[in-house]
């Protein structure tokens, strides 16, 4: 099939487009991890480099061995990010099963109870306030119970929930299945582009969320914050120590390489993830785009 003049020009838009994109995104990656193998002497002298002038471990060295709290805290985010993310993914489930069930009584009701979260949000001074009565801060929970439930993805699931034949979950339940079976061995199974998806996001959100564990977990409960929150102490000590000693060069380190260094680890365990859980993510992005 020949192409007109139009759609040529479109296609040649869309590659142009596509190779600027992909430039934006890339290049700082790749800067970020060049800069964090490249000597303190040579990131000094010249900066950011997509080529690492020269090769060092020298941050890498200063986060594992001067920061005994980094390692910790890397098993504190994957301890928080798998539990949140774990009861995430059974109270949307069951909140969204339910809203999907013909025979359930004020299901508008509870339909507008998922809705109001998203429009009036109570904002931070409430949060903290109620973190406080239930006597959680300086505890962990104060952090992976707020992730554990999410109004959006209780809509998102629930879209794709109804568009799972109600001729399985019939079946299933003339074979004696409950309504606990049915969700479980039925219905998840069935959604499971849409439950991948919803994982990927929460985790992406508690892993690289800092913000509740600066006000949850003061610095007396260091060994509990999360590694976002530790990468962020560490260039606050590191720029402490320059300035006792005079400079980060006579100790072989640089705090640009420091930081590169520490965002790489800090985000590598999502980047690992990202690829297994990619095809369902596509899938179930586009639930609900289409009724057959």
């Amino acid at each position: 099939m020949v192409k007109s003049k139009s759609e040529k020009v479109f296609d040649a838009a869309n590659i142009v487009l596509m190779i600027v994109l992909t430039v934006v995104f890339v290049v700082p990656i790749l800067l970020i991890v060049s800069a964090s193998f490249t000597s303190a002497r040579a990131l000094t002298k010249y900066g950011y480099s997509l080529i690492i002038r020269e090769f060092s471990w020298s941050s890498y060295s200063y986060i594992f061995l001067a920061s005994d709290i980094f390692v910790r805290s890397l098993f504190n985010s994957v301890f928080m990010t798998v539990l949140a993310t774990c009861g995430m993914v059974f109270t949307t489930s069951l909140y969204a099963y339910s809203l999907t069930r013909k025979q359930l009584k004020f299901k508008k009701l509870f339909s507008i109870f998922v809705v109001i979260p998203m429009l009036f949000a109570g904002g931070t001074i409430p949060y903290y306030l109620v973190v406080n009565d239930l006597h959680l801060m300086n505890t962990q929970w104060a952090i992976i119970i707020p992730f554990s439930v999410n109004a959006w993805n209780i809509l998102l699931v629930r879209n794709f929930f109804s568009g799972i034949p109600e001729s399985l979950t019939e079946a299933a339940q003339l074979e004696g299945a409950n309504n606990m079976q049915v969700l479980f061995y039925v219905v998840i199974p069935g959604g499971f582009p849409i439950i991948a998806t919803i994982i990927l996001y929460s985790a992406v959100g508690v892993w690289n969320d800092w913000f509740h564990a600066s006000l949850f977990l003061d610095s007396s409960h260091k060994n509990l914050w999360p590694v976002q929150a530790v990468v962020r102490q560490l260039q606050t000590d590191f720029e402490s120590l320059v300035g006792s000693v005079g400079g980060g060069s006579s100790l072989g380190l640089n705090s640009e390489g420091i930081k590169s260094a520490a965002i790489v680890l800090s985000t590598l365990p999502i980047v690992l993830v990202y690829p297994f859980l990619q095809k369902f993510f596509i899938n179930g992005s586009f639930a609900g785009a289409v009724k057959e």
